[in-house]
């Protein structure tokens, strides 16, 4: 049966959005404590992590396709999980299937939660950077007390020096 393997899917969606998790915790903690190195290192890890979810969506759609002419009903373009679970009558695979979306969604929340939190960190750790560039590369003042230059009058040239004297 098609709910079977969509079963399987969104459970193995929900095992890679928790590796995910772990990886972005680690994240936050390397971007706290500036090792860049190791940071580059869990971001290709998190691109490898990315590429598996798109192929188990691909797999989900093709299970919930299934699902759908199992029951005999053509979805459209906008019909989601949910849909479908308001679509199965049967209790013994309706229950499983809303416990599974229920973890996925849960595991896809805390995610978002703590990549907002890390981009947040990463921005100020930026504005930080910048700060400390524009306050080294400020213009240091002579420190005397000499008398700022007035303006000359319209119409004459001012002299740096007395040529009378």
């Amino acid at each position: 049966m098609n709910i079977a393997g969509l079963l399987h899917a969104l459970d193995e969606l929900s095992g890679i959005h928790e590796q995910l998790i772990g990886l972005a915790e680690e994240k936050q903690q390397l971007i706290v404590h500036n090792e860049v190195d190791r940071l580059m290192a869990a971001t290709a890890k998190e691109s490898k992590h990315i590429a598996e979810i798109e192929r188990v969506n691909r797999d989900v759609q093709q299970f919930t396709r299934a699902c759908w002419s199992e029951i005999g009903i053509v979805p459209n373009e906008r019909t989601t999980l949910a849909d479908l679970l308001a679509a199965i009558v049967q209790e013994d695979c309706k229950r499983p299937l809303h416990d599974a979306a229920n973890r996925l969604r849960d595991a896809v929340g805390r995610l978002k939660q703590i990549n907002d939190r890390n981009q947040q960190l990463v921005r100020q750790t930026l504005e930080y950077i910048n700060f400390q560039v524009d306050l080294l590369s400020a213009p240091l003042d002579d420190g005397t007390y000499a008398p700022t230059p007035k303006p000359a009058a319209s119409g004459t040239a001012r002299r740096m020096f007395d040529t009378r004297a």
